[in-house]
């Protein structure tokens, strides 16, 4: 089930990008995550290598990579356990990509909503609130969906929320407002790198122009 889109890959390259620098992190550096969502999300969102949680973080992390559902239980209490000191929040969010291409997306809502509760970053929040919208949107939550991305409110993220709206509202049949939402991505630098928007964007064409051949007799 792919509701992650970018997102997804953001988060996997972040994983990778853990696994390769996180034991030279552990002796005294700081992770700088600035590269992951941009600069300006993360420049002041920094780990504190110092601290004995950079260490468990770093193993909970890894076993979520190598054990997947097997570790979700483990990974789940350590974000808990941690939430507000930022090791928590990154943790939840790993758990949560990983619940999602396991299919549990329960756990995934849960893991993000306990990321957000601890989350001040305004950057690394509407990334997130952009992933809880589309774990509500496979849930068939559209309400829910609706009003995590009404609190989207990064420009950066305008082509991102756009397409996910387009999305709900062709979930729920409202292919003319879907079209809108499209084009908007669109607007918005959407098929700069995500040629899946125009794939998007061309099959709704193609539905209205039969929709209408049917109209017409």
């Amino acid at each position: 089930m792919d509701i992650y889109s970018t997102e997804e890959q953001q988060l996997d390259a972040l994983k990778r990008w853990w696994q390769e620098y996180g034991k030279a992190i552990l002796l005294g550096s700081v992770i700088g995550l600035g590269g992951l969502f941009g600069w300006r999300y993360y420049q002041d969102y920094q780990l504190d290598s110092r601290s004995s949680n950079a260490e468990a973080f770093s193993q909970v992390t890894e076993q979520l990579a190598e054990q997947g559902r097997a570790a979700f239980t483990d990974t789940a209490a350590f974000a808990e356990q941690n939430q507000g000191n930022s090791y928590g929040e990154l943790a939840a969010l790993m758990l949560a990509a990983e619940a999602v291409k396991a299919n549990e997306l329960p756990l995934a809502r849960q893991q993000l909503e306990l990321a957000l509760s601890g989350i001040e970053d305004t950057g690394l929040e509407a990334a997130a609130r952009l992933r809880l919208a589309r774990v509500l949107l496979a849930q068939q939550q559209y309400p829910a969906a609706e009003a995590e991305l009404d609190k989207v409110s990064e420009p950066a993220f305008d082509a991102l929320k756009q397409e996910i709206l387009g999305d709900l509202y062709l979930a729920q049949e409202q292919q003319a407002a879907a079209g809108e939402a499209y084009r908007a991505a669109a607007a918005a630098g959407g098929l700069s790198n995500n040629p899946g928007l125009q794939l998007k964007m061309d099959h709704l064409a193609v539905s209205s122009t039969d929709a209408g051949k049917h109209d017409n007799g």
